[in-house]
């Protein structure tokens, strides 16, 4: 082309740019190159062309293959450009979700190619490959590195663009490190107020600090500014704004966290009526219910999921810790294997193996108590417990067999005072357990020492899950160790047989309703009836009331014994249990809690008193699978018309149970 001609269409190439009409400005630069292929002004043009119109890669590969015609920062530009683009396709949510992870090992390995081989000369191209390896590595879920070169940037001095500071904070806080995360999130809101997701992340930082009141205000003011149709200007009707349904549906997860659990399934499955095929959402539905106690609900939410979208990974979760509640063992070692398969990078999977193993593994329990009755209004003591007693019980299990079988040993101890003489009840035996899905089954024997002789003494029990709401159970014992030890002091031991059902609606109401017999070996026959409901008052995030309320009957058949036999008794209480969360850190806490209580007692021949109760406990939750609490119990209970003072102590430790 003459030279005129050629300047002319260069000019005109540049123009074209310039409004914006990309797709022009491209054919004009390639017919300057059909006219003269060894144009560089037009050579480098159609490249940076390339690049704006999003085909980086092929502009890149234009600039290797001739170097010569861009200058440094041109050419570091349209690679730059390339990794980039290599970033987003890896953040793309592809068919096979393995392709995922691929193109971000490819991007990554872009980028160290380039820093290796052709060390950026420009300032800002230097920055920017470090700063989309960031973005790649977050995207493979290696998230340490991720912060360490966050850091290191920062102590070079240099300025991590706004844009990627989001990515930053999700690894921060993958790694547990919310107070490192919030200001990142902060400096990047400063920046750009209207990121959705920084937004996001900034209340899930906060809720992780336990900063609720700070929290949920972030989730509610960004739901709020969300149309669900925006419409622009001009235009007739609105569009979908998926940032609507971001802050909706978080904002639910929110109000789960901060223990609101029944406001937060009201709002999914008001969503879910929208939008049943939005399988995240039914995920997170089935978040929430498994939280709520409904682990069948639940799965049925996690299996629809992942009949909408396979790879929904919120449901794959969600799926073991379900099967798992369940009892159904070894679906849930291979739901496992399967979401370790598919996201063996993740910590979350890394968590939901840990679990696994513990709820599989050993467990151990120590209980021990005591306790002290003291006569008031110049009376005696008639305390069927005894003036002073005591326990110490210890259980072992052996790892899950086959999925469905533990071997179990346990140990007790009782002892109990009665007018300066010692009944003690001591036992050392072994059992077998047996879970699968709606049945669980429990055999064991051990060999009793106490006042009269001892012997083998026999427990089996075994309960069935009739949904989530119901369940029934049922155990029968020789030598039962809550028989009297009144009675056992003078030889006499008791077999027992009991019966119950439970109703579980969710986290909000439970009540158990129990029928049982003690079986006396002096002929003697007692009928006990109990029923114990709790119910939620009032739920704040670190503090939880529940109204509490018992009832107990019983009769004796025999009344001419040397032990407390009631010809017939009962009692009705009505209390609050107040639960304070004081400390958290994910698997580590610690609760105080108080239960105030009081309701009459009533024994044919000696009329109704009323008895007061306060218990106070705390719960130390020392990691994963750990948990101490222990605890003081005062009440004025009556005997025989004769009141009493009696305070308890107790502490426990378990090891081994998620």
């Amino acid at each position: 082309m003459p030279g005129s001609g050629r300047e002319a269409g260069l000019a005109l190439a540049q123009a074209l740019r310039d409004e914006g009409d990309t797709v022009a400005a491209l054919a004009v630069y390639q017919r300057l190159l059909t006219a003269d292929p060894e144009d560089d002004a037009a050579y480098r043009g159609r490249a940076l062309v390339l690049a704006e119109i999003g085909a980086a890669t092929l502009a890149a590969g234009q600039a290797r293959a001739w170097p010569q015609a861009f200058a440094d920062h041109q050419r570091e530009a349209i690679e730059g450009d390339a990794i980039a683009a290599r970033v987003r396709w890896g953040a793309t949510y592809p068919r096979r979700e393995s392709a995922r992870f691929e193109a971000m090992e490819d991007a990554l390995a872009h980028a160290d190619a380039l820093a290796a081989d052709a060390p950026r000369r420009t300032d800002w191209q230097a920055t920017r490959l470090r700063v989309d390896r960031l973005v790649a590595l977050n995207g493979l879920a290696r998230h340490a590195e991720v912060v360490a070169g966050y850091r290191a940037l920062h102590d070079d001095g240099v300025a991590v663009p706004a844009w990627a500071l989001p990515t930053v904070a999700d690894s921060m806080l993958a790694l547990r490190q919310p107070q490192a995360a919030l200001p990142v999130l902060v400096a990047a809101l400063e920046a750009m107020p209207a990121h959705v997701d920084a937004r996001i992340l900034l209340g899930f930082a906060l809720i992780e600090t336990e900063r609720f009141d700070a929290a949920l205000p972030v989730f509610e003011r960004l739901a709020a500014g969300q149309p669900a149709w925006p419409r622009r200007l001009g235009a007739g009707f609105g569009y979908e704004n998926w940032d609507r349904y971001k802050a909706d549906s978080n904002l639910a997860l929110a109000r789960s966290l901060a223990g609101d659990t029944a406001g937060a399934e009201a709002s999914l499955r008001a969503l879910a009526r929208i939008a049943p095929s939005n399988a995240s959402l039914q995920a997170a539905l089935g978040g929430v219910l498994q939280q709520r106690g409904r682990a069948a609900a639940a799965l049925e939410r996690y299996d629809g999921a992942l009949t909408l979208d396979p790879r929904t990974r919120g449901a794959r979760l969600g799926r073991v810790g379900a099967l798992t509640a369940l009892q159904r063992h070894a679906e849930a070692r291979r739901a496992l294997a399967e979401v370790t398969a598919r996201y063996r990078r993740d910590p979350q999977v890394a968590r939901a193996e840990r679990e696994f193993a513990r709820s599989r593994g050993w467990q151990f329990e120590l209980g021990a108590s005591g306790g002290r009755s003291d006569a008031r209004d110049g009376g005696t003591s008639a305390s069927p417990l005894g003036a002073e007693d005591a326990a110490l019980q210890v259980e072992l299990a052996s790892p899950l067999l086959a999925d469905r079988w533990r071997v179990t040993a346990s140990a007790l101890a009782r002892r109990a005072d009665f007018d300066g003489a010692r009944t003690r009840y001591r036992s050392a035996g072994v059992g077998i357990d047996y879970v699968h899905d709606r049945l669980h089954v429990a055999a064991s024997a051990a060999h009793v020492l106490d006042a009269d002789g001892g012997g083998p003494a026999l427990r089996v029990a075994a309960d069935w899950r009739v949904s989530d709401a119901w369940l029934g159970y049922a155990e029968a014992r020789t030598r039962d160790p809550d028989g009297s030890m009144q009675a056992r002091r003078l030889g006499i031991g008791a077999d027992s047989v009991r019966a119950g059902l439970r109703f579980s609606r969710d986290d909000t109401l439970v009540v158990d309703a129990r029928l049982g017999q003690l079986r006396y070996e002096d002929g003697n026959r007692r009928e006990q009836f109990g029923l114990d409901a709790s119910a939620l008052v009032a739920r704040r995030p670190h503090l939880r009331i529940d109204l509490l309320g018992a009832g107990y009957a019983s009769r004796g058949r025999d009344r001419d014994v040397s032990y407390f036999n009631p010809r017939r008794d009962a009692s009705a209480q009505l209390g609050l249990r107040i639960d304070h969360l004081g400390w958290r850190r994910y698997e580590r806490e610690f609760r105080q809690r108080l239960e105030i209580g009081a309701g009459p007692y009533w024994q044919e021949g000696h009329g109704t008193h009323w008895v007061p109760t306060v218990a106070y406990r705390h719960a130390w939750r020392l990691g994963l699978g750990r948990v101490l609490d222990y605890g003081a119990a005062w009440s004025r209970p009556v005997y025989d018309g004769a009141r009493e003072q009696r305070i308890m102590f107790d502490l426990g430790y378990r090891w081994g149970q998620p």
